[in-house]
């Protein structure tokens, strides 16, 4: 059924890290209203790219394959053309999107989960949750983490870098904030993927610069 949806990529990619740190350094610059961070080096965002390459999620695709039909319109057809009752109607269209899964797999997954990402990093700067991705491959300078020398190149960009509780050195937050404040342009690595291209193409549609 995973397989169906064109998100089997997902279930190698979960990331267990203990560097609240690293984590809070960026969340603390990030700006809800132009979901991006404020960094020395100007202002930069997670792109399209960083979840394709990163995730191996589908960019360029469907938001949704089916006939736009309001929710409403839904739940009436059901009750009044097969006669069921209003909250089993109500039920059934909760995960109506998803009964064909030969149709989701043409979504375009990451876009969708670029802007949920976008939304747990707006949630994030104006609470104590934690949540971010890609810092590794773009701020060697700030973050110091392990690469698998195991990771297999066909396989997604996040499954390269070993951030388990037993790897990752402790660092306070302030030691972060300092190497965010000295950050230029020279230190940050805009174009990550370049071997990584043969596996996860590049859209032009993906791209934007800080």
């Amino acid at each position: 059924m995973v397989a169906g949806t064109g998100l089997s990529p997902l279930i190698m990619c979960s990331v267990d890290t203990d560097d609240q740190g690293l984590i809070s350094s960026f969340v603390e610059r990030w700006h809800r209203e132009t979901s991006t961070f404020h960094l020395p080096v100007g202002e930069v965002t997670i792109t399209l790219d960083d979840v394709a390459s990163l995730l191996h999620l589908l960019i360029v695709g469907d938001f949704h394959a089916f006939q736009p039909l309001h929710i409403d319109e839904a739940v009436l057809m059901l009750v009044e053309l097969l006669m069921v009752s209003l909250e089993v109607a109500m039920a059934e269209t909760g995960h109506y999107a998803l009964g064909d899964l030969s149709q989701t797999r043409r979504y375009a997954w990451g876009a969708i989960g670029l802007v949920h990402m976008y939304d747990h990093l707006n949630d994030a700067s104006i609470s104590t949750s934690r949540q971010v991705a890609g810092i590794y491959e773009h701020f060697l300078s700030v973050a110091e983490c392990n690469a698998d020398l195991d990771y297999d190149k066909v396989s997604p960009r996040v499954c390269r870098w070993i951030v388990t509780k037993k790897t990752v050195k402790k660092i306070y937050i302030a030691t972060y904030r300092q190497r965010l404040d000295r950050l230029r342009i020279l230190d940050v690595y805009w174009m990550p993927y370049g071997e990584h291209r043969p596996v996860q193409e590049f859209h032009l549609i993906s791209y934007f610069s800080g």
